[in-house]
């Protein structure tokens, strides 16, 4: 990732491409479920919105393998929020239904729905990261990061 003016020039590949729209997606399919606990707890402290997370996801299907992507702080702040919502996700009981849901892809792949999160959530986790340290002086990016923190998964 490269700082440039209005953002930052991240490269695309398909393992970063996937691992985006998989968090972005997710955090959409939570947000869906206005009855769920943790879906009022994102909407209430206004953590993502429909309407970016597809503009977002709409943008970066739209990049080809090894080009670059320029996205801004606040794109940079959704995707953390996104990959945040998603690791927290699958503790509640919205995995089970995505499970259900994708039972059919998931064995015409080969894979397991806990192979297939666990490769999920252990990205997630690297990138987190090292968005932290990436952004560790952004106030804006931090003060995200310390309302996820305090922010726990209910059932």
């Amino acid at each position: 990732m490269k700082e440039v003016k209005g953002g930052f020039v991240v490269p695309v590949n398909g393992v970063i491409r996937n691992l985006l729209i998989s968090a972005l997606s997710t955090c959409r399919f939570t947000i869906l479920h206005h009855d769920n606990p943790f879906a009022e707890i994102i909407n209430s402290n206004n953590l993502a919105d429909e309407d970016e997370l597809l503009r977002l996801i709409t943008r970066i299907k739209e990049v080809e393998d090894n080009q670059n992507i320029l996205l801004s702080i606040d794109d940079e702040i959704l995707i953390y929020t996104a990959l945040d919502i998603t690791c927290k996700f699958y503790l509640t009981n919205l995995s089970d239904e995505l499970q259900r849901n994708v039972h059919d892809y998931i064995q015409a792949t080969d894979s397991t729905f806990q192979e297939v999160r666990s490769t999920l959530l252990k990205s997630a986790e690297f990138v987190r990261e090292n968005m932290r340290k990436t952004f560790a002086e952004n106030d804006k990016f931090m003060d995200r990061v310390e309302l996820l923190d305090m922010i726990l998964t209910v059932d």
